[in-house]
């Protein structure tokens, strides 16, 4: 590993263990530089923001090979985009039955979870995509195993339906909870 090249990643902003795995191969440079500098936008556009939007359009990102970003930092290879499915629900079918730990008693802009809001919501606001939730069953309840805060903002903003990831071995249980769910991968 040069020292040259691994300096030149951290003043492209990424951090020491992401530098890493960038000179190991095991990331790609120009995506992993590109979210850290949203990161950097993420931050100017949301410090002291007092005004929230009004209106957010959710939108997904369903590209097989990003489903591992709803796990915030895994690797890659650590997920096989082969062991997910995708489902399309409609929230008045699913926020019922959510799990204790996967339901909000505050707004997604409570400062408990505006910074976490504040990038999905930039995203949104720019026309950029996120992958979408992912969920399973927990017993006769739905758990977000991943992707809350992607939800809760998409739930604030009045999304009617919207699509979650479900691990294959979970989704006839899953489906069986969710009437409305259709299988779209």
């Amino acid at each position: 590993m040069s020292i040259e090249e691994f300096n030149r990643l951290i003043r492209l902003g990424l951090c020491y263990t992401t530098a890493e795995d960038v000179l190991k191969g095991k990331l790609d440079e120009t995506f992993e530089v590109d979210q850290a500098q949203e990161r950097k936008k993420v931050h100017t556009w949301c410090r002291g923001r007092k005004n929230i939007p009004v209106a957010l359009e959710a939108l997904w990102d369903l590209e097989p090979s990003r489903f591992y970003l709803v796990f915030d930092g895994d690797d890659p290879k650590d997920h096989n985009p082969d062991d997910f499915s995708v489902i399309q629900a409609e929230l008045l079918d699913v926020h019922p039955k959510l799990t204790y730990i996967s339901g909000r008693d505050k707004d997604p802009w409570h400062r408990q979870y505006k910074s976490s809001s504040c990038n999905t919501a930039y995203r949104w606001v720019n026309g950029r995509p996120v992958t979408p939730p992912l969920i399973c069953d927990y017993g006769a309840q739905i758990h977000i195993e991943g992707g809350m805060h992607r939800y809760h903002l998409a739930h604030h903003y009045g999304a009617k339906e919207m699509p979650f990831l479900v691990r294959e071995e979970k989704l006839p249980n899953v489906l069986a909870l969710l009437p409305s769910a259709k299988v779209l991968k």
